[in-house]
Order: C-alpha cells, then structure tokens, then sequence
C-alpha cells in the first residue's frame, strides 16, 4: 500500500475554450477521506473522471495507487467509483448487472455483493426499467464496493436515496470501510452529511483547488464586530468576510489566529465569538471561492 492513494501534479484540462481544471495539485494520503466541494459545471466530475481512466488531462500528472493513468483500465479495476448518474442496461436484473461486473473484476465478491443488497434492501430480482433513481444509486454502490477496492471515487453517491439509506451508506459502510484503512475522494452537495466523517476538504472553482483540514473547519468561529466610523470589513484567508455593510460586520474565523488579527486589525470593536455550524463553514468557502478569479 503507498504512503499516497492520489497524487496529483498541475493537472489541466479544457473543453474547447473553457478551462476547467487549472494547474490542480494535491496528496490524497492512503486512508483519509476527502470531501471534495464546488459548483456544478466547476470541474468536480472531470477531475474523478481523469483519476479512474476515463478522460485524459491536457496537461499535469496524476497518480491512483501507485499508478499513472494509461488508458490500459487496471486502474479501474482497482478503484470503486459511482457516477452522478448511474446507468446500468434497463433489460437486466439486479443480480444479472452484478454477475456481468462480477466478470471484470477478479477480486469480485459474490458474497459481499449479496450482503450489500440484502443491507440496501435491493431486491436481486428487481429489473434495472423497474428501479427508482435511489434504487440505481443502491445498485451503483454495490458494484462500487464488491470488489473491495482499496479507493473510492464517489460523485455525488447519495443522490436520490432516503434519508435511511443516506445513513446506512454515510455512517455505517463508509465507517466500516475507512476503518479497513480504505481511501475516499467523495463529491457531495451535502458536505453536511458527512462532516464527522472527512479528514479534508478540497474546495475547487475556476479551476483551482484549494484544501483545508477539516478539524480545523470543525473549530471554525462565527466572528461579529462593529466597524468603526469609515472603515471597511477586513477579511483574510482565515477570516473569511460573511457581511460587511452599514456598522455591524460578521467573519467566520477558521483559527483563533484569525480572531486576533481582526482584533488588531484596527477597523472592528465590540468583538464576540460563537461557535459556527461546519455546513455554514463550508457554504461560506464555497461563496468565497466562487467569488475569485
């Protein structure tokens, strides 16, 4: 096992004139779970397509286990991965998509697979036309995790499933899973769901990836002040501006450095502190990072 699931080296990608992943670099360290946050259309889906082999950068390096991409699959043999959009062939059965992938995978586990849908209460005779979108997302985690991979690319894996499974998939298989010393790259819009859950959290927008550790989110601070008479709301990297006009001004603080400089910043008095929400943390990077060009 390396010491780096994912290494990942200026990559760039471009469709036509829009640039889509600008020089992105990061370390995935073997059994850490990242929460990977941006905007639709920012490039979250393209950057887990061209670490699972399935689209090729423009420019950079990436490495999943060891390996570098190369079009020859055997990294996606090695990885499980559940698409945004799950397909599967809509004449098929549950269990017949399971023995078909069971085929291309040679660490394939037919009992783990049987566990998994009798845990997601999937129905093994159920036809693929038939299942609901929560259904194909069940399915989807099946094949992703029946080979035992010792990554996971995850796109959004909890889109259309009930709150119960969302549990069941979130704090029991990903629990269990990350104990065995697993690694996860997982793109959710509900960051929330997980936040127990994530070591880091990489925030990508225009094409650039910014990481944060996600304890330190977790011990972020919501920061509120009145600016004194003709001044602006400062705002750093740690002290990320969430409202700046008329007297009252509000931060969110990421260290109690941050709540310091803003101390002695000479443009706030009357400093209180709160504890903050780590979603609101989050929706704050995401605003923050949205905003940059």
């Amino acid at each position: 096992m390396t010491e780096n699931a994912v290494v990942i080296e200026g990559l760039g990608r471009s469709f036509g004139s829009k640039e889509v992943l600008a020089g992105v670099t990061a370390r995935i360290k073997t059994g850490r779970v990242v929460g990977l946050l941006g905007r639709n259309g920012e490039g979250k889906t393209t950057l887990l397509k061209i670490l699972l082999d399935l689209l090729a950068s423009d420019s950079g390096r990436a490495e999943v286990l060891g390996l570098a991409p190369d079009g020859s699959g055997v990294i996606r043999s090695k990885v499980g991965y559940v698409p945004e959009k799950p397909a599967f062939h809509d004449f098929m059965t549950v269990g017949r998509v399971l023995e078909l992938r069971r085929r291309f995978f040679p660490t394939w586990s037919a009992e783990k697979a049987a566990s998994l849908c009798d845990c997601l209460e999937l129905d093994p005779c159920l036809k693929v036309r038939d299942a609901s979108k929560g259904g194909l997302g069940k399915l989807a985690w099946v094949c992703a995790a029946s080979h035992d991979p010792e990554l996971f690319l995850l796109d959004e894996p909890t889109s259309g499933l009930d709150a119960l499974v969302r549990d069941d998939i979130l704090t029991s298989l990903i629990t269990e899973l990350h104990g065995r010393g697993r690694t996860f790259l997982i793109a959710n819009h509900r960051m929330e769901e997980m936040a127990g859950l994530l070591d880091e959290v990489w925030v990508l927008a225009h094409g650039r990836l910014t990481t944060y550790d996600a304890e330190a989110l977790r011990r972020a601070r919501r920061v509120t002040g009145r600016l004194k008479p003709g001044a602006k709301a400062p705002s750093s990297e740690g002290a990320l501006a969430v409202r700046g006009e008329g007297p009252l001004a509000e931060w969110v603080a990421l260290d109690e450095g941050a709540v310091r400089w803003l101390a002695g910043s000479g443009a706030v008095e009357g400093i209180e502190t709160a504890p903050q929400a780590f979603e609101e943390t989050l929706k704050c990077l995401l605003s923050r990072a949205g905003g940059k060009r």
